[in-house]
């Protein structure tokens, strides 16, 4: 480098002294970028802007979010653009209200404080990430906003849980009432809303709802319409119309008559099981949504087949007898996950988990033949999907998705880009 001297007339060259290079210090990230998960830690659940009795809180349920990834998408709720969810699981909350427990690490998470029947209490309305090894920690749930310090350490002796999905089944993507719910009604329900009778006029069968996809309105079951749409059975906080800011029991399975006739029964209502119980308290905490997915293709959609709809009631018959052969199909087989369709479940014995309905003919467990038999004839039973989702559209003819045509156009202008090299030698 140079530089002229206003009092003499020549350039004169500036010495450049080198600077030392600062040494390469090794990735703090480099150790934990392959890890899957991140750590949360909870110093005291009661600390809240809300009045939550201390000792009230027994565990913390951990919900991931699906984002959507397309714009248009089948409606998946009663609430308009519900979010598809899943249960990571539950994790004991300490007497103190601490709790520390490692979650799924990328993606869109809320929390839940569940009570000793695990029943919300209280609920987040907004979700938090979790980067790959980090480590995150809050002083309460919805605590004063002047009440966090500047850090919060967390004790080295706390136990760090890993959440597990309380109850079965267990399947992929988020929660399914015809696979979690249906199953439950078709045990307990049925039989007086839905098959000889309907009291009170409400048929609990998992019976589809017939006619085209329309948006605004979810395609589901005769079932969860009639559970949903009955004032007061079940509650839900409606987008666009909740209250400004979480209470206590303010929505979900805790302000519906639903989870209080099933936990306690009545003089017409058998009290349900532990593990059926938290399957139905677990769709209504999640806001009572229909379908897990986002799929124009849906697994809840698929229709019977007629020759194997034929084969399976011939065996039934042959099996069970006439009465139970001739049965609606959404009570004898569920297409959604055929491993919880009732003719599998009665028959099969409560120690190898199913329910014991018919002893005198039914089956120990589910390696024996009566009941492999069965299950082969339930899944020929299930038509095909007609199509299947090619990258969120609906991959059907004609399209319903109404965004084919994007796809269908990137693919054709790739014909014609690969087309002209060949023409030209390349």
């Amino acid at each position: 480098m140079i530089y002229r001297d206003p009092d003499v007339s020549c350039f004169c060259p500036i010495p450049i002294v080198p600077r030392p290079t600062p040494p390469v210090l090794p990735s703090q990230a480099a150790s934990i970028q392959n890890k899957q998960t991140g750590v949360f830690y909870v110093r005291n659940v009661y600390e809240s802007t809300e009045t939550i009795p201390p000792g009230s809180v027994k565990s913390l349920r951990v919900i991931s979010m699906y984002p959507q990834t397309v714009q248009r998408v089948p409606d998946r709720s009663l609430v308009l653009f519900e979010t598809a969810k899943s249960i990571v699981g539950p994790v004991p909350v300490a007497e103190d209200g601490s709790v520390a427990f490692r979650a799924p690490a990328g993606q869109p998470l809320m929390f839940q404080l569940l009570d000793e029947n695990g029943m919300a209490v209280m609920s987040m309305r907004t979700f938090v990430y979790l980067q790959p090894g980090e480590k995150m920690a809050c002083v309460g749930c919805h605590e004063p906003r002047n009440s966090t310090p500047a850090r919060i350490q967390m004790p080295a002796a706390i136990k760090v849980y890993d959440p597990k999905p309380s109850v079965p089944p267990y399947y992929e993507g988020g929660l399914s009432f015809a696979r979690t719910v249906q199953p439950v009604l078709d045990r307990y329900c049925i039989s007086c809303h839905g098959l000889e009778k309907t009291e009170a006029k409400l048929s609990l069968l998992g019976t589809m709802i017939e006619g085209p996809i329309k948006l605004g309105k979810v395609h589901g079951s005769v079932a969860y319409d009639s559970l949903t749409l009955r004032p007061g059975l079940v509650s839900v906080a409606v987008r666009n119309k909740e209250t400004d800011f979480s209470k206590p029991k303010d929505y979900f399975a805790h302000a519906g008559r639903l989870a209080k006739i099933l936990l306690q029964g009545d003089a017409n209502h058998e009290k349900l099981d532990p593990a059926s119980f938290q399957r139905v308290v677990d769709w209504l905490d999640l806001n009572a949504e229909f379908f897990g997915d986002y799929s124009w293709n849906k697994a809840e959609w698929r229709k019977p087949s007629p020759e194997g709809e034929k084969a399976l009631r011939e065996h039934i018959q042959k099996t069970f007898g006439e009465e139970l052969a001739r049965q609606p199909f959404a009570a004898l087989v569920n297409v959604a996950l055929p491993a919880e369709s009732r003719i599998l479940k009665a028959p099969l014995a409560v120690e190898a988990a199913g329910w014991g309905q018919i002893s005198n003919s039914g089956w120990s467990g589910t390696d024996d033949p009566g009941y492999r038999k069965m299950l082969s004839l339930v899944e020929g039973s299930i038509g095909p999907s007609k199509a299947r989702d090619i990258r969120g559209t609906c991959g059907q003819t004609p399209c319903i998705c109404g965004g084919c045509w994007v796809r269908q156009a990137r693919q054709e202008r790739g014909r014609k880009v690969e087309s002209g090299k060949r023409k030209d030698g390349g």
